[in-house]
């Protein structure tokens, strides 16, 4: 004879009152005045019936208010194959584990990284070796710049180059960027922009730029160099702290009293980058023409299997608004490229100009570059690789004109589909066009 229980709730009624009931509810208590309503509520989309509405419906019922202003619905974390990580699986990955492997700094950076909104995270324990090698970078480059400070004096106000003035507008541009990702809940984009700040912009092009200053021999100007170098990473820190703390700080302390004295402390107290005054729209486009040349150049490089250790020799030919640009940081082009000579002119027309002999032709929108190749590469070796490219890429593209050409494709292929292989047909035929213009000078 059974009979059911009167005095039972629904499993998740205790969980509805919880934004209010934690806070002394209904007792009109300090706690309750202070911290209700709050701000945001971040959870999985798979509990928004059973955990968030009811919140929002407890709080008007019984509050007059709803309990938070924003909702960030986020992902499921799942494993590789897709599926929701459970003990019964054992496919579950112990956080604890990875950050004894890669460090927490890493496995903070990997999921925000990832999280894109609208998507689960599929990851396994080798996932986490993404956030573990941007950690190393950072701390690989903070080691490089502090193992060179030996002798050197700090200027507060130094003079600074054009570079120091684009690296100066990518980081304002980078903490913009970040700071409206992180205010609207777009974690991978703001992760993303803090990787591609620091990783290309800091390390590979700003780092190896101020080579030219501190290999010289010129104490003023290597103390300059520094003085910069120093400056930008304290704030570049500032930038990937709250996706990197641990190493952030560390490095942080590190850093000479004297850069430091008027942000004294630790990184989590200071406030994040703020300085739109640093944007520079014109410096930015000067620069990115100059390393779109310097692109083009150690492209040509890899494709002639030509070694950093042969110098060569280029003309560069560039439109007449970038000329006094270009000639002024003329030492980056030659250290980034590996080269011995280079004659700067201005370009003539908005084609490229035929190559002599010996020489190999790019261009861009705004420049024409002619490498001389002829005396450091095996041209035999080269002609016999390029032919057989040429026979294969052919080959590619009657396999890709033939599905174009098919009706069936066309009419049910989806468009982004029958799109992407038009763009293949296209860079393929251009690929062609290129090397056979290498053929005829060589």
């Amino acid at each position: 004879d059974l009979r059911q229980d009167e005095d039972v709730l629904d499993t998740w009624f205790s969980s509805w009152l919880w934004p209010f009931s934690t806070l002394g509810w209904p007792e009109k208590t300090e706690d309750f005045r202070r911290f209700y309503p709050t701000q945001a509520l971040v959870t999985a989309y798979d509990i928004i019936f059973f955990w968030v509405s009811r919140m929002i419906m407890a709080g008007m019922e019984f509050t007059g208010q709803a309990p938070f202003k924003d909702i960030y619905i986020h992902g499921l974390v799942r494993d590789k194959q897709g599926r929701k990580m459970s003990k019964t699986l054992g496919n579950g990955i112990d956080p604890l584990e990875i950050v004894d492997v890669y460090g927490a700094d890493a496995v903070k950076f990997t999921l925000a990284f990832l999280c894109a909104q609208g998507q689960d995270i599929l990851i396994d324990k080798e996932s986490f070796k993404l956030g573990s090698k941007f950690a190393n970078k950072i701390w690989n480059a903070a080691r490089y710049i502090l193992m060179n400070l030996d002798g050197r004096n700090y200027t507060k106000d130094a003079a600074l180059l054009p570079v120091d003035l684009w690296i100066y507008s990518r980081l304002a541009n980078a903490a913009k960027e970040i700071g409206a990702a992180l205010l609207s809940y777009r974690y991978n984009e703001a992760a993303n922009t803090a990787y591609e700040y620091f990783w290309s912009d800091f390390c590979d092009w700003y780092v190896e730029a101020t080579k030219i200053s501190t290999r010289l021999d010129d104490g003023s100007e290597k103390d300059r160099a520094v003085s910069v170098l120093l400056d930008v990473l304290k704030i570049s820190l500032r930038l990937v702290h709250p996706f990197l703390p641990f190493v952030t700080e560390e490095i942080y302390s590190k850093l000479p009293a004297e850069i430091k004295t008027e942000d004294s402390g630790m990184l989590i107290t200071q406030r994040y980058p703020e300085f739109d005054n640093r944007s520079d729209e014109a410096i930015e486009k000067n620069f990115s023409l100059l390393q779109e040349i310097i692109r083009s150049i150690r492209t040509l490089r890899s494709e002639c299997t030509i070694t950093n250790d042969k110098k060569i020799k280029i003309k560069l030919n560039v439109a007449e608004d970038f000329l006094q640009f270009v000639k002024d940081n003329a030492e980056l082009v030659v250290m980034f490229t590996s080269a011995n000579d280079v004659e700067i002119g201005i370009m003539k027309t908005s084609s490229t100009a035929a190559a002599e002999h010996g020489w190999l032709a790019l261009a861009g929108a705004a420049f024409e570059v002619f490498v001389f190749i002829a005396e450091i590469a095996d041209t035999a070796a080269l002609k016999t690789k390029w032919q057989i490219g040429i026979e294969k890429d052919k080959k590619y593209i009657k396999q890709l004109e033939a599905k174009l050409a098919n009706s069936d494709f066309a009419k049910n292929a989806p468009a982004e589909l029958v799109k992407g292989e038009k763009l293949k047909l296209q860079e393929t035929a251009e690929r062609i066009r290129k090397i056979e213009m290498y053929l005829g000078n060589i």
